[in-house]
């Protein structure tokens, strides 16, 4: 089923994680519709601009899921607002520079692990907060740095 022309809700659930251990990372009502909004407010507009497929390798994870594979216990993923996303011939770097570039309505934007771009959007009806970060591991732990670099 796609939820807008270039994004399906089956790659915004798929999960290798998810089939292994025999969960279900379904989507609701209220997550479909949120993977709606994410895809109409930030992965189109990206994709029309840089003029590349984005490839995503994290959306939705239902709340087991998001524990299992050591996601914060507020993540946007559980509810369907968030995208870990990579688009090939680009640096991740580069992907979150132009997210940010756009004024696309971000809540969250991670440059993680020099590896892939997170990038969320806010509830309905809440204004976006544009927060930048960069994820980095030290001594094991993950720690954020204000600002994508």
């Amino acid at each position: 089923m796609n939820l807008s022309e270039h994004f399906t809700l089956e790659e915004l659930t798929a999960s290798d994680s998810a089939v292994r251990l025999g969960i279900a990372n379904v989507a609701g009502a209220e997550e479909e519709a949120n993977l709606r909004r994410l895809c109409a407010q930030v992965l189109e507009p990206l994709r029309s601009a840089i003029g590349r497929p984005i490839r995503v390798t994290s959306g939705l994870r239902v709340p087991l899921l998001n524990t299992i594979v050591g996601g914060s216990r507020t993540s946007d993923h559980c509810t369907g607002r968030a995208a870990d996303i990579q688009v090939e011939g680009m640096a991740p770097l580069a992907v979150c520079l132009a997210i940010r570039s756009l004024g696309l309505p971000y809540k969250q934007l991670i440059h993680e692990f020099g590896t892939w771009c997170h990038v969320s959007v806010p509830p309905l009806g809440e204004a976006p907060a544009r927060e930048d970060l960069t994820a980095r591991k030290v001594a094991g732990k993950t720690e954020y740095i204000r600002g994508v670099s």
